[in-house]
């Protein structure tokens, strides 16, 4: 720390082998929350990189992240032809991290709703994207309603919540 009692750059952790604990906390949502939502890029088949929005993205643990998608979203259709993948993750007060990884599809169609696949990533690399002088006061916020509450709360359990 400087003689001000300020984190440096220098002396902020880059990149990692897995999540740390304050990432890894966010994403394990004990509380079965769609929040943080996340960013998940694929590589569409002309090699155009492809981002979609995902609230099911949950750490299973530090080198594991587990989500659903839709059987016919063009993130599934990318991660069958090619594994490789990055998420980012923004969450108050002061996390913003990328994670590259490699995707497997554990079960297609998913037991609890056969328009959905479950999907596992295997942890390479963890980078810290926080700068050191500002701070998040908010994020995406997303939450399931009326009818699909129950249908979350199901898919939440089976995907191995807590």
């Amino acid at each position: 720390m400087s003689e001000k009692g300020e984190t440096t750059r220098s002396e902020r952790w880059r990149r990692s082998p897995e999540l740390l604990e304050d990432a890894y906390s966010a994403w394990k949502k004990s509380d079965g929350s769609l929040n943080p939502s996340s960013v998940v890029a694929t590589i569409d088949a002309d090699g155009t990189p492809r981002v979609a929005p995902f609230g099911s993205m949950r750490a299973v643990n530090p080198q594991l992240l587990r989500f659903i998608a839709h059987r016919y979203h063009d993130t599934l259709a990318n991660l069958k032809r090619d594994p490789r993948i990055s998420v980012a993750m923004i969450c108050a007060p002061d996390i913003a991290v990328s994670v590259r990884g490699q995707a497997r599809i554990v079960e297609e169609p998913f037991s609890l709703d056969e328009n959905y696949a479950l999907v596992e990533i295997d942890i390479d690399e963890v980078k810290n994207d926080m700068p050191i002088k500002i701070g998040i006061e908010s994020g995406i916020t997303i939450s399931p309603s009326g009818p699909f509450v129950t249908w979350w709360n199901s898919l939440w359990s089976k995907m191995g919540g807590d």
